[in-house]
């Protein structure tokens, strides 16, 4: 952990023996390379669901300490620092609240991590994409194989493995999935087979997507 700046506080200095201009030896207050500043601090915060369980469990030889999430199917744990922490509860919003004062890149990629993980077992993410025209029809088979048919000659296929597709209509496909990556990746490439057409307002667009269509050219004849 890098110092800057030209202060220098108390938390991370230490009083060394100097000399002055008339060469008498005088306390001086230089900086200590062993006490980092507290400028790498930051708060996490860990949702429980209410279908889940948390405990706090500490190894007896190594004296970090782990918090595990676990429910009837799967078990997720989070290996806490070692460095100095505070980790509260709140029972009203169902929060963990980690509070660290040193903390490096590597925990913090790893808490972000985990955070997108975690959520895709109780929060799914979905997109519902709307389409408008004559003739345009979307068709899937058991393997969420999705063969739209807008109007060219052959055939298109779009292939969404981690993704399930559910028709709520006859012009509107409902997408959802655990992961929200796969999700964007479906729905885009269903939006791409046939864009909007801006003075028709055919096409596939999202829902509660604003289109604003554009006037064609005007016959001075009329």
């Amino acid at each position: 952990m890098l110092w800057h700046g030209a202060k220098i506080s108390k938390t991370n200095s230490i009083i060394r023996l100097a000399k002055n201009k008339n060469n008498k030896l005088t306390h001086k207050r230089c900086w200590d390379p062993s006490r980092p500043v507290q400028m790498n601090k930051q708060t996490f915060y860990f949702y429980k669901p209410s279908g889940w369980d948390a405990t706090v469990v500490r190894h007896k030889k190594l004296t970090s300490r782990v918090l595990f999430f676990y429910s009837n199917t799967y078990y997720f744990k989070v290996s806490l620092p070692r460095t100095p922490y505070s980790l509260t509860f709140n029972s009203n919003t169902n929060l963990f609240v980690l509070h660290a004062l040193y903390v490096n890149n590597n925990y913090r990629l790893f808490l972000s991590y985990f955070n997108l993980v975690f959520t895709a077992f109780y929060k799914p993410f979905f997109r519902k994409v709307k389409f408008k025209g004559k003739g345009y029809y979307i068709y899937k088979n058991k393997r969420n194989t999705i063969t739209p048919q807008f109007g060219y000659s052959h055939r298109l296929y779009l292939y969404s493995y981690f993704t399930s597709v559910k028709f709520l209509s006859k012009t509107s496909v409902f997408i959802f999935g655990l992961l929200k990556s796969d999700v964007i990746i479906t729905s885009i490439g269903v939006k791409n087979m046939r864009p909007i057409n801006i003075f028709t307002g055919r096409g596939v667009r999202f829902s509660r997507e604003v289109i604003y269509k554009k006037v064609g050219k005007v016959s001075s004849y009329r």
